[in-house]
């Protein structure tokens, strides 16, 4: 016998099915991700089309039998739709969509997860750099799953100010002197250390301890968020330990 709830929703797959349907990934609060079967959404006549497009967020009605999910209605509270009227903004959109896809699960408190989610993409709307959303977007995401870094100082003399390295496995930092001077590490290929200069890491350090109101209230050079957008994506895609095509065709425009 099947159960219908009500759960608020924020589209980040979809997959055709057939001539009409749909199965559209769905990130909720309470329930985490889940995948719901969507009937006939894809035809023009159907009154719930708006609602069930990608990146929109609805508030929906669900039915569960066993471990299916299957629509019932979705009322749109926000579509985002200014988001496909840029090319380079639907792709970061579309990589964030990838991200999430990836690190929520099902059955599990995702709340602040969906909130980021949600103020990333009302800030693709607005004139922030890029580089600068994306870079907030990837490191914030990482601390919301237990993988922020460890960006206090060095992890061998403790030192705070200065030049370093991160290592993007470890999350950790390591200071030019301890690398070069002390400990005569030759710099391991296999570790893939990131140089960190003291203004990126100053802007790390804000972005994984600010109020989350506040994540995006800073401002930077193109070159200086450059930069920083490399360290980040160097970081995400070690941690999560694999690319996506989402962002390989952001970085080809």
């Amino acid at each position: 016998m099947s159960e219908s709830i009500k759960t608020l929703g924020l589209a980040i797959r979809e997959i055709a099915v057939g001539e009409s349907d749909k199965i559209i990934t769905f990130l909720t609060p309470s329930m985490g991700k889940i995948s719901v079967y969507c009937r006939g959404v894809r035809s023009i006549k159907s009154h719930r089309i708006a609602a069930t497009q990608l990146f929109c967020y609805d508030e929906l009605t669900v039915s569960v039998k066993g471990d299916r999910y299957t629509l019932g209605e979705a009322c749109l509270i926000e579509n985002f739709f200014g988001i496909r009227s840029d090319i380079e903004k639907f792709a970061l959109a579309q990589y964030f969509a990838d991200l999430l896809c990836e690190v929520t699960v099902e059955n599990e408190d995702q709340s602040e997860i969906l909130s980021l989610a949600l103020n990333s993409l009302h800030i693709l709307l607005s004139d922030k750099p890029l580089a600068l959303i994306k870079s907030v977007f990837e490191l914030r995401l990482l601390c919301e799953i237990g993988l922020m870094p460890d960006l206090s100082g060095c992890e061998i003399c403790n030192c705070t100010d200065g030049e370093f390295y991160l290592d993007p496995i470890g999350g950790t930092l390591k200071c030019r002197e301890c690398i070069f001077e002390r400990s005569g590490e030759v710099l391991d290929s296999s570790r893939a250390y990131v140089f960190v200069g003291s203004h990126v890491l100053r802007a790390m350090r804000y972005i994984v301890d600010a109020p989350k109101k506040r994540i995006f209230a800073f401002s930077a050079e193109n070159d200086f968020l450059n930069e920083l957008a490399s360290v980040s994506e160097k970081y995400t895609l070690s941690q999560i330990g694999r690319g996506f095509d989402s962002l390989d065709f952001y970085r080809s425009l």
